[in-house]
């Protein structure tokens, strides 16, 4: 195992009363906005729901479910930038794949900028190729490869057809990481924690499909365009900055 795991255990180890009552609270924010009305209900995957009467989720909530960590696997970004996005995902999602495709690069400048941080939590709604493609990106991100092995996953915004084993090893190897240590910590104990780790926050704040979003403290669902986020943010951080 690589030899960040034990500081990366670090922040899968939350008090657990605390946590409980924060993503308690927190998905009473995503369960109100998602069955607001008949037209939600009536949305596939890609609700186009956006920030829209959203109702803000407090700051110290907020501010104890965003991990901040500088050994989060799956995060990029200064870990005191102002603004931070939180983005419950799968890789079996299309919609995910659109996002990564067409708005993350929009957003990348703020990432370069300092001003915003990005952090993935895959909660793999679609079985066990879900799980598998997850466990790979945290193994790819225990070596500081996961932007380039998440590129992979998601190759000119499509999902990929095949989530065997062989070809997710075959894309590790195409994004240039270390071949022993991405199939040790593959396997690995603290690799399942994090993966599973991840699947029951999205289940405790209730997000019900993916992508779903938190900007700081505003919820965004569905893969809304780029503009929508970028309003997003420019208000995240103009409210930090105050």
């Amino acid at each position: 195992m690589s030899s960040n795991t034990s500081a990366a255990r670090l922040w899968l180890t939350p008090t657990l009363v605390t946590l409980g009552i924060v993503v308690a609270l927190i998905a009473a924010f995503f369960w109100g906005r998602s069955t607001a009305s008949p037209q939600a209900d009536a949305e596939s995957d890609s609700v186009q729901q956006g920030t829209e009467q959203v109702e803000a989720v407090p700051d110290d909530l907020v501010d104890q479910v965003v991990r901040r960590d500088p050994e989060d696997p799956l995060a990029i970004g200064e870990v005191d930038a102002p603004v931070a996005l939180v983005m419950f995902s799968d890789h079996q999602c299309p919609f995910c794949a659109q996002w990564n495709h067409e708005t993350l690069p929009e957003l990348m400048q703020y990432v370069d900028d300092g001003d915003l941080r990005i952090e993935w939590r895959d909660i793999n709604m679609y079985g066990e190729d879900s799980v598998r493609a997850a466990s790979a990106a945290v193994a790819a991100g225990q070596q500081g490869k996961f932007m380039d092995y998440h590129e992979q996953l998601f190759p000119e915004g499509d999902t990929l057809s095949d989530f065997s084993a062989e070809a997710l090893t075959d894309l590790a190897e195409e994004a240039g990481l270390d071949m022993g240590q991405f199939q040790e910590d593959l396997e690995s104990q603290e690799t399942a924690d994090i993966v599973a780790e991840n699947e029951e926050l999205g289940r405790s704040v209730g997000a019900q499909s993916t992508p779903t979003f938190l900007m700081n403290n505003t919820p965004i669902i569905g893969a809304q365009p780029a503009s929508v986020f970028i309003d997003a943010f420019e208000k995240s951080l103009a409210a930090a900055q105050e």
